[in-house]
């Protein structure tokens, strides 16, 4: 018994089989007992074993043992490790040969037939081809199979505790057959639930979680399909909740441990985004790095602040387009600190919200016109510029947008936990200086100094500055810069 299964793993899997204890009973039952098994790949021992079993129970009946091939009721393991080598050249041929998806379900040949097994504490590697990088991994928390060894294609139910973020995953499918001159490229195929994950589990953000889903392909190379939902969706430095769903393509390539996104098409709240993009190792490093391309067309910017800035108020409201790098690589420190983003975006129709803001852009616009008197809030148009987020600082260039009667431009900073602004730049006016000022002896006055801020037809041009806090901007004339001569 021990030679048959020693031989017949070594034979299925061209591999160096290990057994350091094996032990049989066959009264009353037959009861076969195994540690200490190690599965190594013939010609592969630069990498880890392809399996590894702490300890087994076989158990069946008498009647079974003399069969041929041999029958047993059910094997337990225990502290199993899969390790899945990269696929070679010769990957996609052998999985086109090994899966065969609408072909019936072949009976095997093999000498051993077990109508149950049974895995706690699995672990599933899928090993990377480049050295430095990081396995895939997948924790097994418990594993079912049914007909091992009598059919090619072998029915699974797996359960599965996803550590980051953490939450339970229920899979079933099929598995196999087997592909002997490349492990990697051995046909699994089947079904997800992925509930309750917990997504403060990540430093930084919060809600919980859930996906399903289907998947399907080469053990090296998973393709996935599936859709998440997110009532709750928050980042920490606003906290306020966003419902956020997505429904996503992708594909886990075991020759690198990478996941590439090949499609995702998300909707946080009202505001539809698209992306693609990977999720892939550095050499030596630990962790991974998510790397997306996003854009959003005729989003609502409120939905997007909302998720960013504090208060139940937006600071403006309009129609979103935006492309933007999205880059979060892995650590310890809150996403925010971590993420970085580089992008541009248009907003059409932008209306701030802040009565104060407001009442100084209303102000501005009334002066911009040479008329003081008329101060009612005016809706911006045309807003538009770029920006960058690193550090919890997102930086605005090129930052533009029009008002009755001005043309507003600023660069500068806002941070996302101080809140703290700091913006300078400069207001293109339609009136003069002294038109501004809405007659009087002032203006009288002011009518000398009109040349000097005279540009390009404009009727002035001022440089400004904004500072303060969001819920306490303040809004100023840059005496310096105005005074002093070009």
């Amino acid at each position: 018994m021990r030679r048959l299964i020693v031989d017949t793993l070594a034979d299925r899997l061209d591999s160096r089989v290990q057994l350091e204890s094996f032990s049989v009973d066959i009264f009353p039952t037959v009861d076969v007992r195994g540690e200490g098994l190690v599965v190594q790949l013939n010609g592969h021992d630069d990498i880890p074993p392809l399996l590894k079993v702490r300890s087994f129970v076989i158990k069946g009946g008498l009647f079974g043992l003399v069969q041929r091939p041999r029958q047993f009721r059910e094997i337990t393991i225990d502290g199993l490790e899969i390790n899945i080598p990269p696929g070679g050249s010769d990957f996609a041929a052998h999985y086109g040969r090994a899966a065969g998806a609408d072909a019936p379900d072949p009976r095997s040949s093999s000498p051993i037939h077990i109508e149950r097994l049974e895995s706690t504490g699995a672990v599933l590697r899928l090993l990377p081809k480049r050295a430095g990088k990081h396995p895939r991994e997948f924790l097994i928390h418990h594993l079912t199979m049914t007909g091992v060894g009598v059919t090619e294609r072998m029915p699974f139910e797996a359960e599965l505790t996803n550590p980051i973020p953490r939450g339970a995953i229920a899979t079933k499918g099929r598995f196999g057959p087997w592909s002997k001159e490349s492990p990697g490229a051995t046909p699994v195929e089947g079904t997800y639930l992925f509930d309750r994950a917990d997504l403060s589990t990540i430093k930084g953000i919060g809600g919980m979680l859930k996906s399903t889903g289907d998947f399907r392909g080469p053990l090296g190379r998973i393709e996935v399909k599936g859709q998440t939902t997110t009532p709750d969706f928050r980042l920490d430095v606003a906290g306020n909740a966003v419902p956020l769903t997505t429904t996503f393509e992708a594909v886990v390539d075991g020759t690198d441990g990478d996941t590439y996104l090949k499609s995702v098409n998300g909707r946080l709240r009202d505001t539809p985004i698209v992306a693609n993009g990977v999720v892939e190792g550095t050499p030596g490093v630990k962790g991974r790095t998510v790397q997306l391309h996003v854009a959003i067309a005729n989003g609502r910017m409120e939905d997007i602040l909302r998720l960013a800035i504090k208060g139940n108020d937006p600071v403006v409201t309009g129609a979103l387009f935006l492309t933007s790098d999205f880059t979060l690589p892995p650590g310890e420190a809150d996403v925010v600190e971590r993420l970085r983003l580089a992008g541009k975006f248009d907003l059409s129709s932008a209306q701030f919200t802040d009565r104060t803001v407001r009442a100084k852009l209303g102000e501005m616009s009334a002066r911009a016109r040479g008329d003081a008197d008329d101060v009612r809030g005016r809706v911006v148009s045309d807003l538009e510029g770029q920006f960058r987020l690193a550090g919890g600082v997102l930086s605005l260039s090129a930052l533009k947008f029009q008002i009755p009667g001005a043309a507003v431009h600023l660069d500068g900073t806002y941070g996302l936990r101080s809140e703290a602004i700091e913006f300078d730049g400069t207001l293109r006016m339609q009136a003069t200086i002294s038109e501004a000022a809405g007659g009087g002896a002032k203006s009288v006055f002011l009518k000398l100094v009109d040349p000097f801020f005279k540009k390009k037809g404009a009727g002035a041009v001022l440089p400004i500055r904004v500072r303060g806090t969001r819920e306490q901007p303040k809004f100023g004339l840059d005496v310096v810069k105005a005074l002093t001569p070009k």
